[in-house]
């Protein structure tokens, strides 16, 4: 085991994956939500951010969209614990949403589904003494990388003037890497493995606004979540080596060498992720513009986690997570550039129950974080370029104790007239 004195976190730099201590557990962290509007407020993406009743996140607004919109967000993040710190970037989400006469809307995603972006390691050499004059120095390191996509298909459907339905499939695919590597004497010794991801899930939207209070509009939206085919996980164990040249790939220049090496086993472990995910949101109009708003997000996951191929000896089993924020919300028809202006600020607070796989007890995750971000509508076709910032700190995480993270979010979004028929821009 090792302790906490003689442990680092090495966060490396992903492409599709944010990154954070807490992809350790299990299969790796996994992904809520990802558009800049909605990380502006602390949002769970519910409830309307981008504008004024569109949410990127909830399909059962979209057909609200004057215009068709391409959207990309993309994000830097600093983690830091104990005083060591960590940054990276990576493109976070991009999706296509088409509206047809305000009624109908059709739209395709893409997203990380879950991250494993982490390396473990020995920070000194230990020494293992065979006689006086016979010693072995050694450390460890466990890294992981990758991690599971997903692509989401969605439509909504606009009932009437009070209600609007919508339903997504998400496909999920990607695939992991695990490696181990005992250091002796400066000579690597690597056992490799890889995971691959295949699943898929359905997702249920439904928005109201049959309800008001005090005589002002009080919407509410409901998004329930469920596996269609549990995630099944192929693991690929490769014979271990010595890595000679230590350029961490098994060539002709290790022994055994590459041609040398057995075949690797491969085993299918099924039903090992199963998500249910329940979430809850209310959109008040306090003034005008201004929107209070609170959402509320259960999300649990019911699946075998057999394969203990994870950093930490536990996986993430469930997670509670409630949001306050205030959005003021740009004018359609603005007069002046202010009033062509979204502001978001919020406050999230957020539990992570995590269940050990080992002899050790492992505890529970708490976070509490603070958001703020706004949006700028410009051009013909309400183009609108969005800003995040958010302020996480977790809690109680194993062989770390307390991680600050500080997300940067930018979102660009592209509209254009596809079936946009008669409209005065």
């Amino acid at each position: 085991m090792l302790s906490r004195k003689i442990i680092t976190l090495i966060l490396l730099i992903g492409i599709s994956f944010g990154q954070s201590t807490m992809n350790g557990y299990g299969y790796g962290m996994f992904s809520h939500n990802n558009d800049s509007s909605s990380l502006g407020s602390g949002s769970i993406g519910l409830l309307p951010t981008f504008q004024n009743n569109v949410s990127l996140s909830n399909p059962s607004t979209w057909h609200n969209m004057p215009f068709t919109f391409l959207s990309l967000s993309f994000e830097g993040q600093n983690n830091s614990f104990d005083d060591q710190s960590f940054s990276n970037s990576n493109l976070s989400s991009a999706k296509f949403i088409i509206p047809a006469k305000q009624k109908l809307s059709i739209g395709i995603t893409f997203s990380p589904f879950l991250s494993r972006q982490l390396t473990v390691s020995d920070t000194t050499y230990q020494s293992f003494v065979f006689s006086e004059t016979d010693t072995l120095q050694y450390s460890r390191s466990n890294e992981t990388s990758g991690g599971s996509s997903m692509m989401q298909f969605a439509v909504g459907y606009n009932l009437n003037d009070k209600d609007d339905i919508a339903v997504a499939v998400d496909v999920l695919f990607g695939s992991s890497r695990s490696v181990r590597n005992l250091i002796i004497d400066n000579t690597d010794h690597l056992l490799q493995s890889r995971d691959y991801f295949t699943g898929s899930m359905l997702g249920l939207y439904y928005t109201t606004k049959r309800f008001s209070y005090k005589e002002k509009p009080l919407i509410l939206a409901l998004n329930y979540n469920f596996t269609l085919n549990p995630v099944d996980v192929r693991n690929e164990s490769y014979q271990a080596f010595i890595d000679v040249n230590s350029n961490n790939y098994h060539d002709s220049v290790d022994y055994p060498t590459a041609s040398q090496a057995l075949t690797p086993t491969d085993n299918t472990f099924t039903d090992e992720i199963k998500i249910s995910n329940l979430k809850i949101g209310l959109d008040y109009k306090i003034y005008d513009n201004y929107h209070l708003q609170f959402e509320f997000d259960q999300w649990n996951n019911n699946g075998n986690n057999n394969l203990l191929s994870s950093v930490y000896p536990g996986y993430i089993k469930g997670k509670n997570r409630f949001n306050v924020s205030l959005s003021k919300f740009s004018k359609y028809l603005a007069n002046n550039s202010f009033e062509k202006i979204n502001f978001r600020s919020g406050l999230f607070f957020g539990n992570y129950n995590i269940k050990s796989t080992g002899l050790e007890k492992l505890s529970d995750v708490n976070e509490i974080g603070l958001a703020i971000g706004f949006g700028v509508r410009f051009g013909l076709t309400n183009n609108q370029l969005d800003l995040s910032y958010n302020f996480i700190q977790r809690d109680n995480i194993y062989k770390v104790g307390v991680e600050k993270i500080q997300a940067f979010n930018v979102g660009i979004s592209i509209g254009d007239l596809w079936f946009v028929k008669r409209r005065e821009i």
